[in-house]
């Protein structure tokens, strides 16, 4: 029975490993634009349509949850913003470089259209990815004229989990891996 079992944990592993790769896609345009050395892209992260869990607006189940909670989101957010700058500069060493100046020769938006904030709770329980971060949205590559150049589905990417209990910190671990996986999708 214990044979049987370790089986099919290293087969659920083996099976979500394999699947967190297909969970960026170029859906328009050409990915390659993030390839080219030498240029930079601004990042605007859209929340204006996010729903989370229970399909609340992302205010109004920061609101319900308490006015601590409204206040801290923009820190948050920001905190998470900057490891997916670092992830993906460090990961896209060679192409596009993300920049925090106003200018720059691209601009990068990810819209989240679904936000799950994870629990700490089942990380601890149940270890690994569980109760990890969670975003499903969309990249959209843009020139500095608006001229839309490549679009990207991001879906249902999570943190690494096991160790993120608090919910900045499993955001955080969530956005690195969108930028990780944004790289590795462009080429």
């Amino acid at each position: 029975m214990k044979k049987a079992i370790m089986i099919l944990m290293a087969m659920m592993m083996v099976l979500s490993v394999s699947a967190k790769d297909d969970r960026v896609s170029v859906i328009s345009g050409d990915g390659k634009v993030l390839t080219e050395s030498g240029k930079t892209a601004t990042l605007e992260f859209d929340y204006t349509n996010t729903v989370v869990e229970k399909g609340d607006k992302l205010m109004d189940y920061l609101k319900k949850r308490g006015e601590e909670f409204v206040k801290d989101w923009p820190e948050m957010a920001a905190s998470a913003r900057n490891r997916f700058i670092e992830a993906f500069n460090k990961k896209n060493k060679k192409g596009v470089q993300v920049v925090t100046t106003d200018k720059a020769d691209l601009k990068m938006k990810i819209v989240i259209e679904k936000l799950d904030l994870g629990s700490a709770a089942v990380s601890v329980v149940f270890g690994g990815r569980a109760g990890s971060a969670e975003i499903t949205g969309k990249l959209i590559v843009s020139d500095n004229g608006g001229n839309k150049l490549a679009e990207y589905e991001l879906f249902e990417i999570r943190g690494n989990g096991s160790y993120d209990f608090t919910e900045e910190k499993r955001l955080g671990t969530c956005y690195e891996n969108v930028a990780k996986m944004i790289v590795k999708a462009s080429k």
